[in-house]
Formats: C-alpha cells, structure tokens, sequence
C-alpha cells in the first residue's frame, strides 16, 4: 500500500485505497491511468539521513556503524545494562525506552524467514507506539476522525497559496523570534511546500499541520485592523478559519499516539496561538495528552543521555523546554500545578547559539555564545523556569510534597538571585535599539517586580492594619507592573510583538491598583494612579473592547465606581474627571442599552447608579481567571 493518494484521486479529491497500481477506483475509470506522485530526491535523501541518525550512525561517514538488527543503543556507555535509556528503532518509527532490557539481548532480523512484512505508516495498528498483538488505538487513534471524510492525507495546503505565504511571514517576524523551536534550514524546507505542490505532497501529515499551526500563529500575530487590510475580513473571521483547518489536520494524526517531533511541535504553536481564545480546562487536558506522547518519544530526557547528535539534542532540548512553558502557563490559568513540573527529568538548557553555529551533520556540539543571539528570548524564557524549577524541587526534597506548588511566593534571596542572574546573562547585553532585546528587558523587569508582587500580596493579606506600609508597597509595585504594561505599548519598535503584550495583561496589578485607591488617603497617589490609568487605556487599544471578554466589561464598571468613591476623598472633591472614565461610562451605557434591548440608556442615569452603589459590590472577582487574580485575596476584602 502507497503511503498517498494516487494522482486522479488526488485530482478528483475521492478517497483512494492506495494500493498498487491500479487503485480500486482506477480499474472502475478505464480512461485513467493510475499513477503515483514520485517522492523528490531531497525528500528521499533526508529521510535516509534521519534513519542512519536515529540508528546511531553519520550520514556523512563512509564507514558503516554497528547495528543490532534493528535495534540500537543510542547511549555513549559501553555494554549492555537493563537500566540504560535508548532509543529505539521500532517499525521505522523512533521510540524510547526507559531500559533497554532484551532489545540488545537478541538479534530480532533472525526471527524473520525471507522478506520482512511491510509497514503501513498510516495504519495504527502497524504504529511503532502498539504492541505485539497489533491491536488498533484508541478511538482509533484519535477521538473525532471521521475516515468516511477524511482521506488519510492532505494532498495540498487548504489555505490560499498568497494568504498562508503572507500568515507564514508574519509569523517568521513577529512569532519566531519569541517562540524559537525549530532551526532555520526545518522552517525554509517547510515555507517551500507552501508555493510548491509536489514538496507539499511530499511532506507527511505532521509537516502539515506544523505549517498550518505556523499559519494560525501568524494570524494571532495581527491586529484586527491588519486582518480587514490585508486580508479583507475581521481578525475573528481569518483566525477561526485557520483553526479549523488545523482541528482537520490535526485529525489526520493519532493524537493518541504521537510519533512525530513535528506534530509535538504543531501542537505547541496551536495550544500557544489559541491559549486566550480557548477555554483553559480544555487546553489543559490536550496538554497532558500532549505530554504523554512526548515522553513517549523520550523528550523528557537529554539528548546527550540518549547519545543523539547535537543537532538533534538541541531541537529535542529546545521543544521539551516550550512544552513545559505551555505547561506553566497552563497550570496557572487552572490554578493547578503540573505535576511533571517537580518530576526527575533531566533536559538541559538549550544553547545560546545562532542556527548557523550548529552543523546537523557535526558530532560536536558548538560553543556558546557570550552576549545575546536571536535565541536570547527563547532562552530567557527557559531560564527563568529553570531557576524556578530548581527552588521548587529544593524546597520540595526538605518538605512536603505541597512545597512544589507554584502558588507559593519564591524567598527574597531566590527572588534576588534570579533578578542577578538576568542582569548578568542577559539584561547587560541589551541594545535598546533592536526591538527583541527591548522587549527582553522590559518583560524581564516584569517577571521581577510580579514575583515580589506576590510577596507584598502576602504581607497585605496578613495586614490588620491599613496603615501598615505593606499597603502603599503593594500599591507601588502594581503601580509599576501596569508601567510597564503602558511603556510596551507606547514603543513604536515593539509594534510586531504587541500580540505578547496584549496577552501577558498584568489583571492582578489592574485590580490591586483599584482596590488600594479605595484604602489610601494620599492623594498624591491616588492622582497618580488616575494619570497612569488614563494613559493606559490611551495606549492599550484591546482593554476598551468590552464586548470580547467579559474580565475588560467588568474592569471598566470597576474604574467607574472606583472614580466615584475616589472623586469623594478629601482633596479630591474638585478634580476633574478623566476622559476615559466619560468614555467608559458611555461605553457600558451603550452596551448594556444594547444586552437590554432598550436604546434609551443616558449617561446620567449610569452615573446615578455608580454613585449610590457600595463600591466593595463593583469590586468582587468578575470571572477572571486564576491567572488573572488571586480568588483567596479577593474574596478576603469583602
């Protein structure tokens, strides 16, 4: 059976059996001659490559390496040891095994008698990841196939040729900096299949939907007012259409049994795109599935354990390291820790290198780079985890199994190593006209001041006082966490990366400031406070939507009643009204006329409202989530 559709098949867009020619469909069409698509050179060369590297050889070495059938420890320790980590060549398809146990024991090729049985990549059942018996997956490897619809592979890419080409290089500029997981020759091979028919049939099922997700991302990556520009329709309306294309080439895969780097890969871009446009419970479980898959492949273990090449350590390195990100992100939005987060894996670090420091034919790793690369960011985000990781697993192995939470507020000397770190590896190097390392210092400094934020959010929590300094330190350090926010807005040079901006919204910093006006008496301060909110919502266009999620509805209803009882405070009786709180009462007056149905909503009428309404009722926590706001904290204070 043929690893494709036949070309009048494929031409038809009918399901093609594939079997040898001719085709089931093609014996009925007498006028067709059954054909199938020949695999390029290149294709056919690259695949030999990574079979030679997955059974321990050098493609580019003339002398052969030693095989055991075909099984191969890939461990750089010599002799055998039921305890050793491998990979494993199972049915053409790399697997790891925590032991190599029997599979270097026996020569399994003298079990065969004559030529070995095919395999069928596409059937589960043939799967390097099923057992002896050939048993088929569960739900037939993934839950909502429909292979009545569905052929077994796309045969070209759903997207208009222009637009993915356009969503592709947007991605290239605004993404990949931020989210480095694959090396430059991977992401060319793939843009290639984009303009060219037969590299695109030549790829397999975790390639599309690699350059799909790649797609998807690119489209996250715009403002809605580029999407009516550039493609003439809303963001909603292009972005959807990308997800949908992926949920179908996702459901090509055995998403229950993940055999490809470039599908794990895929996965990480989709889950990444889609964090703040699907719900969080779901992602959360597709990320455990994900996992699974991933150690399946022995990603959660170091390359130089496994005795991979350096290339290949780093690519497998540089994705186990986003998948724990994703992880992390997660596990906040659902205020759960992962448990995988404290767990004995042993990858390291990626390296600070460029793409073209490392050879994927060398066997020796390159030297790091002193200074920042345009890995920097990638790895800053990595670096930060790791430093965590380690505290926690610390605190964890002189305590209880609930020390490893992420909840929990780091210590002060933690808190200062890791700021010491990032000015030593990374922060010295930045050059503030390149805009990556910009937003590399900016978001560092960020990461700082939230860690002692949750420090301060203690203190304040145990406060019985709203006297006690910890209150006007609390209220500084939201103060300039939303600093921040409103100095990477108003960068000019950060325009590409205001997606990551807008979805790292600090919510916490935005209600604490709220809920510490109404406890301070300065009113030096809480005028400052007003300044920087009205520069705020000068700059960050997305916080004035309050139609596309409900936390902006309910932040800005929080501001208004927040003005009123501020606009009572002695030595704030006579001052102005900011513009945007006018603004935003007018916008909640037009929307709720609207959820009414009653057109008749006046200004006044709402201003009339927030003024004999307690302000505590306007404060409650409005559905953010776990991420967004402490739950405990917030229902403490009413």
């Amino acid at each position: 059976m043929r690893s494709q559709a036949c070309e009048p098949c494929a031409k038809r867009k009918v399901k093609c059996d594939r079997a040898e020619p001719p085709c089931s469909n093609c014996k009925r069409r007498k006028g067709d001659v059954c054909t199938y698509p020949e695999v390029s050179p290149f294709e056919r060369i690259r695949k030999l490559e990574e079979a030679v590297r997955a059974l321990g050889g050098d493609p580019s070495s003339d002398t052969p390496g030693k095989f055991r059938g075909q099984i191969v420890k890939n461990s750089p320790r010599e002799g055998s040891n039921a305890e050793t980590p491998i990979i494993v060549q199972e049915e053409g398809k790399a697997v790891y095994h925590e032991s190599e146990g029997w599979h270097t024991w026996i020569d399994v090729s003298r079990l065969y008698k004559g030529s070995k049985p095919k395999f069928n990549a596409s059937d589960p059942r043939g799967s390097a990841l099923s057992p002896g018996k050939h048993l088929p997956h569960a739900f037939h490897g993934s839950p909502w196939r429909d292979n009545t619809i569905l052929s077994e592979k796309l045969d070209f890419c759903p997207i208009l040729q222009e637009e993915a080409l356009k969503l592709w290089d947007f991605f290239m500029e605004r993404v990949e900096p931020i989210v480095k997981i694959s090396f430059s020759w991977t992401l060319s091979h793939l843009r290639a299949a984009l303009s060219d028919a037969g590299k695109w049939r030549g790829l397999d099922n975790g390639d599309h939907v690699l350059i799909l997700s790649t797609c998807l991302f690119g489209a996250t990556s715009l403002t809605n007012s580029e999407c009516l520009d550039l493609f003439g329709r809303t963001k909603a309306s292009l972005t959807n259409e990308c997800r949908v294309q992926c949920d179908m080439a996702f459901s090509r895969i055995s998403l229950l049994a993940i055999d490809t780097i470039s599908t794990l890969k895929a996965m990480c871009l989709y889950i990444k795109a889609n964090v703040d446009l699907l719900t969080s419970r779901s992602m959360w479980t597709l990320m455990g599935l994900i996992s699974r898959s991933a150690e399946q492949l022995g990603m959660h273990r170091d390359g130089t354990v496994l005795g991979l090449s350096p290339s290949e350590t780093e690519e497998r390195r540089r994705l186990w390291w986003q998948l724990q990100h994703l992880d992390l992100i997660l596990s906040l939005k659902n205020n759960v820790t992962p448990l995988s987060f404290g767990t004995g894996w042993d990858v390291k670090l990626p390296l600070n290198i460029e793409d073209d420091d490392i050879d994927p034919s060398s066997t020796t790793p390159p030297k790091e780079r002193t200074g920042l690369t345009s890995f920097s960011y990638t790895l800053f985000t990595y670096w930060k985890m790791e430093r965590q990781r380690r505290f926690r697993m610390t605190t964890a192995s002189q305590g209880t199994i609930g020390d490893t939470s992420l909840l929990g507020c780091l210590a002060d000397s933690v808190i200062d190593d890791l700021e010491t770190g990032l000015n030593e590896n990374f922060l010295q190097y930045c050059d503030p006209i390149n805009p990556l390392h910009t937003i590399l210092q900016i978001t560092a400094r960020a990461v700082v001041n939230v860690l002692r934020l949750r420090k301060l959010h203690e203190a304040r929590m145990r406060s019985q006082n709203s006297d006690d300094p910890c209150h006007v330190e609390h209220f500084n350090a939201c103060m300039q966490g939303m600093g921040y926010i409103v100095v990477s807005h108003s960068n000019i040079q950060l325009k590409p990366f205001i997606w990551l901006v807008e979805s790292s919204f600090l919510w916490y910093a935005f209600i604490g400031i709220l809920v510490d006006m109404s406890n301070l008496k300065d009113a030096t301060l809480i005028k400052s406070a007003w300044t920087l909110l009205s520069q705020l919502y000068a700059v960050a266009d997305h916080i004035s939507d309050l139609e596309d999620d409900r936390r902006k509805y309910h932040a800005a209803r929080s501001v208004v009643a927040t003005w009123y009882e501020c606009s009572q405070k002695p030595g704030l009786v006579g001052m102005q009204k900011p513009g945007f709180v006018s603004k935003l009462e007018k916008d909640l007056a037009d929307l709720e006329s609207k959820l009414n149905g009653d057109n008749g909503g006046q200004v006044s009428v709402v201003q009339e409202v927030w003024q004999t309404q307690l302000v505590e009722t306007e404060l409650q926590p409005f559905g953010f989530e776990f991420a967004d706001i402490d739950w405990a904290f917030w229902d403490s204070i009413n």
